[in-house]
């Protein structure tokens, strides 16, 4: 239940000013300094705990690949990072200051759920930048399901006597995705890849040629390389139901990160459709279905409590939610100018919330001002392939720059 972040920089960050860069940005959160600590009385809540033993060097790693010290190289650490629990008797975060890669050097961070959600967690590790003149933070935007539906809206219905038990009532009833090795339980450890970078003008491009929207420019696109997918696993396409667990950010710029305050939709992907028209007008209409139904999504609002703790009802809906769902699809907030860390500019990152459920599949989608990516993680029990998902997003983005009539 941690979320996990990989920034790549084009130099190595100098290690004595991202501590103090560190210090003087995470430790403004208190809860970065504090662990959970569990109540010596039965059945009550943990808290949270100040100790006075708290050590940056318990959670800011220092290492260096082996030569060559590619992106491949770095999978192997990540893999292994993204796997493993975090300590319970530290502060839940890390930073892994990954030296010689490519070159340059990467930056891991680790949030774990109980202390900011996956969509708070993106924009705190974010917002470890700043703008080119190095002293105010770039803004940071949501580009996801945000753009779609209306956040006042859902929490408002929320906010709504019953409403968890109502989300719970509709869940129900509702099918089941369609059986394939991409389900199942997971084996806890997986295997990740990434695509390589698209140009964000250009997928802006696209959506003006073909009428539509980045957001669903960028599910098509998804869906696609799922399609893809599912027929080099023999299954077939047209007969499979297959939906992604889409988190939405709820908060306000202007609100507390800490805590957990989001929303999670379940969003049909037509990979069913051959064309990339046919799966748009699809997602436009599942969209717009989202959009007019705030009550449709399932919110969690746990602001400055102790750990993410779900009433009975919420824990349900999350059962709820894994059984007639595949995979986790993440849109991770995206700053409007280039992003500085430690005087070196982020080149590209790459983003996977905490699982919301026990998904074998989680895909995050992560963009800088000018630059966009897709994390692939895979349980090794399923029988899909990171790298194959990840070359086939490529495939898809290229698909649609000849939908849209783009000439090279």
């Amino acid at each position: 239940m941690a979320s996990l972040a990989v920034l790549f920089f084009k130099q190595a960050l100098p290690i004595d000013t991202l501590k103090s860069l560190v210090e003087d940005r995470l430790m403004s959160y208190e809860r970065f300094r504090q662990r959970l600590v569990p109540s010596r009385l039965p059945l009550a809540r943990p808290h949270w705990h100040e100790g006075d033993d708290f050590a940056l060097d318990h959670h800011l790693f220092r290492a260096t690949l082996s030569p060559p010290g590619t992106e491949r190289h770095l999978e192997t650490l990540i893999n292994r990072l993204i796997s493993e629990p975090m300590p319970v008797d530290q502060p839940l975060w890390q930073l892994h200051l990954i030296e010689e890669v490519d070159g340059g050097s990467a930056l891991v961070v680790r949030i774990h759920q109980s202390v900011a959600d996956g969509t708070s967690a993106s924009r705190i590790i974010l917002e470890l930048g700043s703008a080119e003149s190095g002293q105010s933070p770039a803004e940071i935007v949501y580009q996801g399901l945000e753009t779609q539906v209306r956040a006042e809206k859902v929490v408002e219905a929320a906010s709504q006597p019953g409403s968890a038990v109502r989300s719970l009532c509709r869940l129900i009833p509702q099918r089941s995705d369609t059986d394939s090795s991409l389900m199942g339980k997971p084996t806890n450890q997986s295997q990740t890849a990434w695509s390589q970078g698209f140009p964000l003008i250009r997928l802006r491009s696209f959506a003006a040629r073909l009428e539509t929207t980045e957001t669903e420019l960028l599910l098509a696109a998804v869906t696609a390389a799922l399609r893809q997918e599912l027929v080099h696993l023999g299954l077939l396409p047209e007969s499979t139901l297959l939906r992604a667990v889409v988190p939405c950010n709820l908060r306000s710029p202007d609100e507390d990160l800490l805590g957990s305050q989001f929303a999670l939709a379940m969003l049909p992907l037509p990979v069913g459709r051959t064309t990339i028209r046919s799966r748009l007008r699809r997602l436009r209409r599942d969209l717009d279905e989202l959009g007019s139904a705030p009550d449709s999504l399932s919110v969690f609002q746990v602001s400055g409590d102790p750990g993410f703790r779900m009433s009975e009802v919420e824990d349900q809906i999350i059962r709820q939610i894994a059984k007639k769902t595949t995979l986790l699809l993440s849109f991770a907030p995206q700053p409007t100018e280039p992003l500085y860390f430690c005087g070196q500019k982020l080149e590209h990152w790459l983003y996977w919330p905490a699982q919301a459920g026990p998904q074998r599949v989680s895909l995050g989608l992560s963009a800088t001002s000018d630059d966009l990516r897709l994390g692939v993680s895979v349980d090794v029990g399923s029988a899909a392939d990171p790298h194959r998902l990840a070359l086939a997003f490529d495939q898809a983005l290229a698909e649609i720059a000849a939908a849209s009539g783009e000439t090279t």
